[in-house]
């Protein structure tokens, strides 16, 4: 059932389209060239006009660019401009639909692609509103939809709202649905809705409203942002000796309110909001049977299974900030940020088969363990309670001091830190029904209110000291150096929840520090006029907030330029090179072991040409290069039966990204435009490498060699002032036929054709022809 925000969001859109409409209509009883034309005072009497004084030809409107004064329709004390682009897209898909989709989700039928509407008052004295401007695009046959409102009435007021509408499609042939060909029983792919799809729909707004907006000592916020999330996705379980296929039931929403007041007193600006967002979520697994991924009788198989995941939360949040600047030298800024947040959730599951194998051995199932098969498993479940609390501050305090006209110094430092309180109760029950000589037997087993309790704490200081120098106007640098330092204290009171009968975990609190250091700096540089030049370099240490891991070793670089040898000829180059080396230190294991390299490299270029006034080109080349080199522990299962362990393979990415585009805008004619683009994605990938799981060392490779290509045309025809018609073909084409997966005999490739014609009216108010 749709809740009455989604409800009152929809009525904005039509009243944003109505006054669209009544733009129109405004339009409609204004006074006629004709009759402005008869009130006007007669022309004083001609004179006879010479060669020597003889008056230039006038301009035709559409040659000049339009400004406040040229544009707009009469509507009583406003002027209104509009205008609504509304038609029709048909679509003919050819291959993987489910790919298209994924990628794209563009649907045949009616379509507004995209409106506009503003409203001026002629003296900046309107009554209620001196502006108003809506803007909407993306409605209908798109997965996504934008619409935009701005009122304001300077001395008292101004409202902003955005309300965006979103539609996820994903069942892709890939990691996510894999093909267990050498498992026991093999099971190939599910083509048509895949083992980790979804299908769900989002919408947000954001709505805000200033109270006394051009007053410089006090003004007052209101805000409200609500979130709607619902739909379904397929997900994988691993119970009892099986992989179970399940359908999930998502659905959650959300609400933030802020309410807020900035100002200036005497030379100190200052801001404070406070925030409130309430959340909740309701995921279900439905009653019913559970989907099989090995349907051998000889393995675990649900009969029924139900799963529910409500959860409850809120997020109190408070901002405080001052900013001052003291002799036209000293600029002082200081930020406070505080939340807590509590979460309450609840799982639930209960679940019926058979063959169930749930590896609790005596003394649990006196005086032997249960047969993993035959059996029935009659009606179980498990349930977890929990409540979490997180406080969290942010401190920020930054001073920049002038010292002279070329010279500045400055220096922020950021002090942060939360507490993670995480409680939980955990109850199981299981019930086993086994064979025996002359009969059956029933064993059980059940925990009530097993306790747990996780705590982890964060703290981290950083300081970053910079310093720019400009030697003239066309030269200049920048240096600085980074310091960062964090403090790390985990402990796990209680039970061991991961695991059927729950163990006692209690444990010594882990205390961890970390330190990083950071050195960067850059220059620009414009020997000419027309040639700019700007380079960049970080060289230090990050670490990870959340994986006590090693610090990430890395080094930037990155270098861009502009050349400009005429007024219609622009070129603009930039490279970026990101070296990240991670390793890790596991249980005191060598950081060499589980250790990952990352290397990336992007190369950009782009020109911007225009011939004359009525063609534009614009063009570019991108490539995207990167390597990463991960040491994974894992095993392999060799046909028929064989399992191999590599304590030390490795897990090879690749990606070869080249991109060109081009497009170009044609003036065909007075009342006719042509725009044109074609767009083609290749990633090589791989290449000819090819993984060797068994190998020594093991190596597994992943990559996605695939070629995207999508040319389009427009052509826009200028009717009349009030009517462009547009007529455009879109087309698609992936292939991944190339593709090859880590293990062989594993692709599956999902090529697509799509063709998306579409034709559109396009309605102006205001225009002047």
């Amino acid at each position: 059932m749709k809740t009455n925000t989604t409800n009152l969001l929809r009525m904005f859109l039509g009243l944003s389209l109505g006054l669209l409409l009544t733009a129109g209509a405004a339009n409609a009883q204004s006074p006629t060239e004709t009759n402005n034309a008869a009130k006007s005072p007669a022309p004083a009497k001609t004179e006879k006009v010479t060669e020597t004084t003889k008056a230039a030809p006038k301009k035709k409107t559409d040659d000049v660019a339009p400004t406040s004064a040229t544009t707009g329709e009469d509507a009583g004390n406003y002027t209104v401009t509009s205008s609504i682009e509304f038609g029709y897209r048909g679509q003919r898909v050819d291959g993987d639909v489910n790919k298209y989709k994924s990628d794209l989700n563009y649907k045949a039928g009616p379509r507004l692609f995209d409106s506009s509407f503003y409203m001026k008052s002629k003296d900046g004295k309107g009554d209620l509103f001196d502006t108003m401007m809506v803007t909407s695009t993306g409605w209908g046959a798109d997965p996504y939809g934008n619409l935009r409102m701005s009122v304001e009435q300077p001395k008292w007021y101004r409202f902003e709202g955005t309300y965006r509408r979103f539609k996820y499609y994903r069942f892709l042939n890939n990691i996510a649905n894999p093909n267990w060909l050498f498992s026991p029983i093999p099971t190939p792919p599910n083509l048509v809705t895949g083992e980790h799809g979804f299908d769900t729909r989002t919408t947000m707004g954001d709505f805000d409203l200033t109270i006394l907006p051009k007053n410089e000592k006090v003004r007052f916020s209101f805000g409200y942002s609500p979130e709607r999330y619902s739909g379904q996705s397929y997900t994988n379980y691993h119970n009892g000796g099986n992989d179970f296929w399940l359908l999930n039931n998502m659905k959650s929403k959300a609400d933030d309110f802020r309410i807020g007041a900035d100002g200036t007193f005497g030379k100190v600006d200052w801001s404070f909001l406070q925030g409130f967002r309430r959340f909740r979520e309701d995921n279900v697994i439905p009653a019913g049977v559970g989907l099989n991924v090995n349907t051998a009788t000889s393995v675990a198989q649900l009969t029924s299974f139900l799963r529910q995941e409500p959860t409850r939360g809120s997020i109190d949040y408070t901002r405080f900030s001052l900013h001052t600047f003291i002799d036209k030298r000293l600029d002082i800024t200081g930020r406070v940020v505080y939340s807590s947040s509590t979460t309450n959730s609840t799982y639930l599951e209960n679940f019926a088969g058979r063959n169930f194998n749930f590896r609790i051995t005596t003394p649990v199932f006196p005086p032997t363990p249960p047969a993993a098969q035959p059996n029935t498993t009659n009606p179980s479940s498990y349930t977890i309670a929990s409540e979490t609390k997180r406080p969290s501050h942010v401190i920020d305090f930054g001073l920049t001091y002038l010292a002279s006209d070329k010279f500045r110094l400055s220096n922020t430092f950021r002090e942060e830190a939360f507490t993670i309180d995480g409680v939980a109760s955990f109850s199981d029950f299981f019930s086993l029904t086994r064979p025996i000589t002359g009969g059956s037997r029933t064993d059980t087993f059940g925990v009530t209110n097993l306790p747990a309790n996780k705590l982890t704490h964060y703290s981290r200081i950083s300081d970053t000291l910079e310093g720019d120098y400009q030697f003239n106007p066309r030269y200049s640098m920048h240096f600085g150096y980074r310091y960062g330092h964090r403090n790390d204290i985990v402990q796990l009171l209680g039970y061991s929840l991961n695991a059927n009968a729950p163990a006692l975990a209690s444990s010594e609190p882990e205390i961890e520090e970390n330190t990083t250091n950071a050195v960067f700096g850059g220059f620009k540089a414009r020997p000419a006029k027309n040639l700019t030049f700007y380079f960049d370099a970080e060289r230090g240490t990050a670490d990870n907030v959340f994986t006590r891991i090693g610090n990430y070793d890395y080094t930037n670089l990155r270098a861009k330029s502009r050349w400009a040898p005429n007024r219609t000829l622009v070129f603009n180059f930039s490279f970026i090179m990101r070296n990240n080396s991670n390793p890790s230190e596991i249980a005191g294991v060598s950081l060499s072991d589980f250790g990952v390299d990352l290397k990336t490299r992007v190369f950009t270029s782009q020109v911007d040409w225009m011939p004359n006034s009525n063609i534009t080109v614009n063009g570019g080349y991108n490539y995207n290069w990167v390597d990463s080199s991960a040491v994974i522990d894992y095993f392999y299962q060799v046909p028929p039966a064989a399992s191999v362990q590599h304590p030390n393979g490795l897990a090879l990415y690749y990606q070869r990204v080249n991109y060109f585009f081009v497009d170009v805008v044609a003036r065909l004619g007075h009342r006719m435009t042509l725009f044109t683009s074609y767009r083609i994605n290749q990633d090589g990938g791989q290449g000819s490498r090819r993984a060797d799981p068994a190998g020594t060392p093991g190596t597994l490779i992943t990559s996605y060699p695939m070629n995207f290509q999508s040319p389009e045309a427009r052509l826009a025809i200028k009717l009349n002032r009030h009517f462009d018609w547009n007529l455009g073909y879109q087309y698609y084409a992936y292939n991944e036929s190339n593709l090859v997966n880590t293990f062989p005999a594993s692709v599956r490739p999902q090529n697509y054709h799509a063709h998306l014609p579409y034709m559109s009216l396009r309605l102006y108010f205001g225009r002047k022809e």
